[in-house]
């Protein structure tokens, strides 16, 4: 470990999101790290953030470009009152929390493509993926990822039509520390409300920053494919797809929007 600056924000006890938190030079995943320390009884809220992941990975185990000390790459561990099977709403949680969370440095820029992109005037720049580590009792590593600082320079070629920062997009440079707070209190709060309530009340705010609404996309989920305009998300986060003149839910899958207005 090297000095840690996030110590700085660390509050309250276990069972809020970022009471303590784990902080790297480089580490090969904050999801790594953090199923090791979830495996030695860390309890729910403990972060692990790391500058540098020499192998950073997303969803479907893509690849995230993680250039060190100007972003956020972080692991939650939560052990959470749902059943294993609900899971998966965790990623649209994260979501909500962090477009909240964003908007307090880039109002009204953040929006997000489902099931776990943040996107920042119709380019990715952040995700999240939450991932079952066991069910007895349910343990959950919850990992972001946000580009922050990330200058276009420091964009490889070809990810510069696809990807972007806040930096990029509002030429302010971000506190990272005080961004990592305000994400943290965002989730905790969100995160509370889904064990409380189900997702039922946050799908709505989840739908405010959908950038698919009446988008016409495809839908692959490793077996088929589903083409159709977007009708929305339903109370347990599935994807609702209007195909044929029939609605679809899809449960899980990856998007490939025909246009996406900038």
């Amino acid at each position: 470990m090297i000095d840690n600056p996030y110590r700085a924000i660390e509050h309250s006890g276990p069972g809020t999101i970022g009471w303590r938190i784990h902080h790297y030079a480089e580490v090969g995943s904050t999801q790594d790290v953090a199923e090791q320390l979830a495996l030695d009884g860390a309890a729910h809220g403990t972060v692990v953030i790391a500058e540098s992941q020499t192998a950073g990975h997303g969803r479907l185990g893509r690849e995230w470009f993680s250039p060190p000390g100007v972003n956020l790459h972080a692991t939650v561990i939560l052990r959470p009152t749902m059943a294993p099977a609900d899971v998966p709403v965790l990623t649209l949680v994260a979501g909500v929390a962090m477009a909240e969370a964003v908007e307090t440095v880039a109002p009204g820029l953040p929006g997000l493509k489902w099931p776990n992109d943040l996107w920042l005037r119709g380019k990715k720049a952040g995700g999240m993926i939450a991932q079952l580590l066991s069910s007895a009792p349910t343990c959950v590593l919850l990992g972001v990822g946000i580009n922050l600082n990330l200058t276009a320079r420091q964009m490889p070629e070809e990810l510069r039509e696809i990807a972007t920062s806040v930096l990029i997009e509002t030429g302010r440079e971000c506190d990272r520390v005080k961004f990592a707070a305000t994400l943290f209190a965002r989730l905790d709060e969100r995160v509370r409300q889904v064990q409380q309530s189900g997702f039922a009340p946050i799908a709505p705010i989840w739908e405010r920053y959908s950038v698919l609404k009446d988008k016409r996309i495809t839908v692959f989920d490793g077996q088929s494919r589903h083409s159709g305009r977007v009708q929305g998300i339903d109370h347990d986060g599935a994807l609702l797809l209007v195909e044929d003149g029939a609605v679809q839910r899809i449960l899980a899958g990856d998007v490939t929007v025909e246009k996406i207005e900038r």
